[in-house]
């Protein structure tokens, strides 16, 4: 960098010291002995000059080099020439205008979610009602109401999960939550749903409480169990949690569809549906990746076990109480 920067006066001095020992050489009147020190020295002193003007730019060119985002140049060290000094400056207004428009940019997000969360929960208010009336009806009217009621209920619980989720780490709240409870409410919200697809429950709880956020436990679980339920038909979901080597998991198993071998890596890809049954209208590729998502963010490592045609186990890994203790903390 610096060479191709200092290339073109480098070529000025060479062309200029030339001119002078040329000079020398055609004008016999001009003792060549001089001519020659005359060459020797500029070319000296400009060597001279070169190594010190590398030299005291260096440590700048260099961490400029490596730099890779706008937000990185406040680790640069001093400029120490005009130049890096200009440059330096150049950069700093650069950096303040990305800030600004990122400020922008972020206030605008904001806004669109506070509007989208306000319009939610007015609609949660008709879907209350909804309920209400929909619990007054008979057998066999309200069986299919209320599946489509709770179709509706899920989407709009995916929508407003989906946009807190850029703000997890300020909403985690980590308290001793007690498993079978969130998954009895969870089994409640499906009632409906499981008793018409002859769906049953089997817990086996060795561990009952865990150190968890209660709010995203209860979502990631709503989501998994949902799923299991929607893809299952007289049959039992097993759920059973224990402890392995210190670490607890919680493990949800169906005897559903079950999911293709190809289809395993992309469970978690946002909008991924399936590549066997893709004209499942009631799919929409959102409820795991969110899941996915949420794991992530409270240190939750989520596994899958499935084979077509026999069913999916879904295996929750926490980590150990003292890590949840730091992320209280932090």
């Amino acid at each position: 960098m610096y060479i191709r920067q200092t290339l073109p006066w480098m070529i000025l001095f060479i062309v200029f010291n030339l001119s002078i020992l040329l000079l020398g050489i055609l004008d016999t009147e001009i003792p060549i002995l001089s001519v020659i020190y005359i060459f020797i020295i500029n070319t000296v002193i400009l060597s001279l000059f070169l190594m010190w003007d590398f030299f005291r730019g260096r440590n700048y060119r260099r961490e400029l080099m490596n730099i890779e985002r706008i937000d990185e140049t406040d680790s640069l060290p001093a400029p120490a020439t005009p130049y890096q000094k200009r440059l330096d400056a150049q950069l700093s207004v650069m950096k303040k205008y990305h800030n600004d428009m990122l400020e922008s940019e972020s206030k605008k997000t904001e806004e669109n979610l506070d509007e989208l969360t306000r319009w939610i929960h007015d609609m949660k208010m008709p879907m209350t009602t909804m309920k209400l009336k929909i619990d007054d009806l008979d057998k066999k009217e309200r069986s299919g109401m209320e599946e489509e009621w709770l179709r509706l209920d899920a989407a709009l619980n995916e929508m407003l999960y989906e946009k807190r989720l850029t703000n997890i780490s300020n909403d985690l709240y980590i308290e001793s939550v007690e498993i079978e409870n969130v998954i009895s409410n969870t089994i409640r919200k499906l009632r409906a749903i499981c008793i018409e697809k002859g769906v049953g429950f089997d817990m086996d709880l060795h561990v009952t409480h865990i150190e968890t956020d209660l709010k995203w436990f209860s979502f990631m679980v709503d989501q998994i169990i949902g799923n299991s339920v929607k893809y299952s038909g007289d049959s039992d979901i097993t759920i059973s949690s224990y402890l392995r080597e210190g670490w607890l998991e919680l493990e949800i198993s169906d005897a559903g569809r079950g999911i293709r071998a190809e289809d395993v890596p992309r469970i978690f890809e946002a909008g991924f549906t399936s590549t066997s049954d893709h004209g499942d209208r009631e799919a929409t590729g959102m409820g795991m990746y969110l899941t996915k998502e949420v794991a992530d963010a409270m240190d939750i490592v989520i596994g899958v076990k499935s084979r077509y045609g026999e069913g999916t186990t879904i295996i929750l890994t926490f980590p150990k109480k003292n890590e949840f203790q730091e992320m209280k903390t932090m």
